[in-house]
């Protein structure tokens, strides 16, 4: 009886997409696990379907791109700077597939995995959440030699070999440094937004956090509130925020929806009293610096991330050449009301 490719994988005990791979002498397969699965071949007298592409031809190497939907105009612009890169590489032989899924959705992300474990996919570039159930399942490819590079926000504790994004940590710490010059340096202020299952957001409010405690203890952290990015509940919360604390000075938004909170501070009639900081630099946004409201904005250059990023997995790829650190900080910009319209890829996170 003809040996097929699945027996193959079955008797090696790893996944299809690793046979492939040593058939086609792809990298992403640990040397042990690759000389095991090639006895087997040996030992089976295993004939593939498909001849190894000719030396000629460049042999094409595919990673797989796990984001969230493209609801969020930060990823929206990091995809756009993805793609121009990408055109450059194509024709190298680079091979990018995009998986969506819904903001923290972890099982969205672990349905994808599940999916492509059978694929010849040579890297995961993914936006991390946190989740235990998602760092063993992406501990268990790094160990098969497939490496993980997570964009803007990792797993805590997982196995990679790099993180492409902010420093968040120090962006919180910036941010703190704005709100209290906002503010005179006293005074009750809020954090409003984000996920608590994103580990950006979580450096973001400890970076803030740990500012405020260190210089200006004099500044009261008096609420922080998740709104999951989304509209209608940021709103909601932040008209409820400032109903109940008269005497709030400022407020740090984390993560998207800053319009929707400068949208309170306004109904609200607080905007000669409430200051913010935010990441965002879209229009809404742009609006409220114009009024005052916002009086800083922390711009992360998406577009240059997404470019980075490829080019990153281009390198590793197609030349096989090691990254020169485990992360790769990429720019902060602080935008107010003078330079506000100096970025032609502004976006928000």
């Amino acid at each position: 009886m003809k040996v097929t490719i699945n027996q193959i994988a079955d008797l090696a005990g790893v996944s299809r997409g690793t046979v492939d791979k040593v058939l086609h002498d792809r990298p992403g397969v640990r040397p042990e696990v690759r000389q095991r699965v090639q006895e087997i071949i040996e030992q089976t007298g295993y004939i593939p379907l498909h001849p190894k592409r000719k030396p000629s031809i460049p042999a094409q190497k595919t990673a797989a791109v796990i984001l969230p939907r493209q609801a969020n105009p930060f990823f929206e612009d990091l995809k756009r700077g993805m793609d121009h890169t990408y055109e450059i590489l194509r024709d190298a032989g680079l091979a990018l597939e995009y998986y969506f899924f819904d903001n923290t959705n972890v099982e969205g992300i672990l349905t994808i995995l599940d999916n492509l474990k059978d694929r010849p996919i040579d890297a995961y570039l993914i936006r991390g959440v946190r989740s235990e159930r998602l760092r063993q399942q992406l501990d268990a490819v790094s160990e098969q030699g497939i490496p993980v590079i997570f964009i803007d926000s990792d797993v805590p504790r997982a196995k990679r070999l790099c993180l492409i994004g902010e420093d968040c940590y120090k962006s919180g710490r910036i941010a703190a440094s704005l709100v209290a010059k906002s503010i005179g340096f006293a005074g009750e202020v809020a954090i409003i937004g984000g996920f608590p299952e994103i580990n950006a957001h979580q450096q973001r409010i400890k970076g803030f956090e740990d500012v405020m405690r260190e210089r200006w203890p004099q500044i009261q952290i008096v609420e922080k509130l998740f709104t999951l990015d989304q509209s209608v509940i940021t709103y909601e919360k932040s008209c409820m925020l400032l109903d109940r604390c008269p005497n709030l000075r400022g407020i740090f938004s984390i993560a998207g929806c800053a319009g929707d909170i400068g949208q309170a501070i306004i109904d609200r009639n607080c905007r000669d009293r409430v200051k913010m900081v935010c990441y965002n630099t879209t229009q809404d946004v742009i609006a409220l610096i114009e009024k005052g409201i916002v009086q800083f904005s922390i711009n992360l250059a998406p577009y240059q991330q997404g470019q980075l990023l490829v080019e990153v997995a281009g390198t590793l790829l197609l030349h096989g050449r090691l990254l020169p650190a485990t992360y790769l900080r990429t720019p902060i910009e602080i935008k107010l009301d003078e330079n506000i319209d100096m970025d032609s890829h502004a976006a928000t996170k």
